[in-house]
């Protein structure tokens, strides 16, 4: 009996093993096109070493025919204006690119450019797929091949700290946020008592109140400056949540609470059921908390000592 008892254990062991090793590493193989061309402008002048925005566009045929594919991306260019994308990475608005029949010709490539980086696209470079598919010589050329893509998620350890949020921006570029791995105090102060501005007072931007708290002189061991004054892992970016950013938090306290309390370590630890003070200013007197226990806020007076969590962005 007691010999099952142990197999059990350590078959449910593995299992965690597996689940652990794919909850940490997830990655996707996608097919791409990895396409290079000089770009030039339509006054004939090279962009050299420039970040542009890219908006890829695949006509079947050519650029009249069925629109097959769109996606946006972010394109760099050398020193001497050559740019190399692998499209197929970026952000689609139109089409499935694994669909796409690349090595068979027939299709039609453009290239929306904006010199900025941005998506205001001031001209286009428009090409023939087919002749690069024959082997015809030509100023620039493919290949398809895959490329191994990491996407972020809710619950992973990264950043100096374990991710809370995620988003992803028109050109497919993921964001986020991360909290610190453990509380940096449980008995502080909000402080800057009598201090009343209206820049503490932004709900949404931790960043932008915990900034306006430390140029207005927060006090040594108050919940703003331990956040400012927090690094981790190389990071040193950390701040106070604002109330929003709490809010964000409790939503997903269950996932983050799990890879933290279950890993067992000392230094990792899931949010406590108590007050976490916030970022956001009330008056002179008073600031807002939220609560874990129950997910209310309430403001309450600056020298009550409530615990403090530091979050990041990347």
């Amino acid at each position: 009996m007691i010999k099952r008892k142990w197999s059990f254990i350590i078959i449910l062991l593995v299992i965690h093993a597996i689940i652990s090793f794919h909850a940490i590493s997830q990655t996707t193989t996608i097919k791409t096109l990895t396409y290079s061309t000089l770009v030039m402008t339509p006054a004939k002048l090279l962009l050299k070493s420039k970040t542009l925005g890219i908006k890829v566009s695949i006509f079947k045929t050519d650029q009249k025919g069925e629109l097959l594919y769109v996606e946006k991306l972010v394109g760099k260019t050398n020193q001497i204006g050559n740019m190399t994308l692998d499209v197929g990475t970026g952000y689609v608005v139109k089409g499935k690119f694994s669909t796409l029949e690349i090595g068979k010709g027939g299709l039609y490539i453009r290239l929306d450019i904006d010199p900025n980086g941005g998506e205001k696209y001031a001209f286009d470079i428009s090409r023939d797929l087919v002749n690069a598919a024959r082997g015809i010589n030509s100023t620039f050329r493919f290949s398809v091949a895959t490329k191994t893509i990491v996407r972020r998620f809710i619950g992973e350890l990264f950043g100096g700290g374990i991710i809370f949020h995620l988003s992803q921006d028109s050109l497919g570029n993921q964001h986020g946020l991360i909290t610190s791995l453990h509380d940096l105090s449980k008995n502080a102060k909000w402080g800057l008592m009598g201090v009343d501005y209206y820049g503490f007072k932004d709900a949404m931007n931790g960043r932008n109140t915990t900034n306006a708290m430390i140029k207005a002189g927060a006090e040594k061991g108050t919940a703003s400056r331990l956040c400012h004054e927090y690094t981790n892992d190389g990071h040193k970016d950390w701040y106070l949540p604002s109330l929003r950013e709490l809010q964000m938090i409790y939503e997903v306290r269950d996932i983050i609470d799990k890879a933290l309390d279950g890993d067992k370590l000392e230094k990792t630890k899931g949010f406590e059921r108590k007050h976490y003070w916030s970022s956001t200013g009330y008056s002179a007197s008073t600031s807002w908390f939220f609560s874990f226990y129950n997910g209310g806020a309430t403001n309450y007076g600056k020298n009550f000592l409530f615990n403090v969590r530091a979050i990041r962005s990347f």
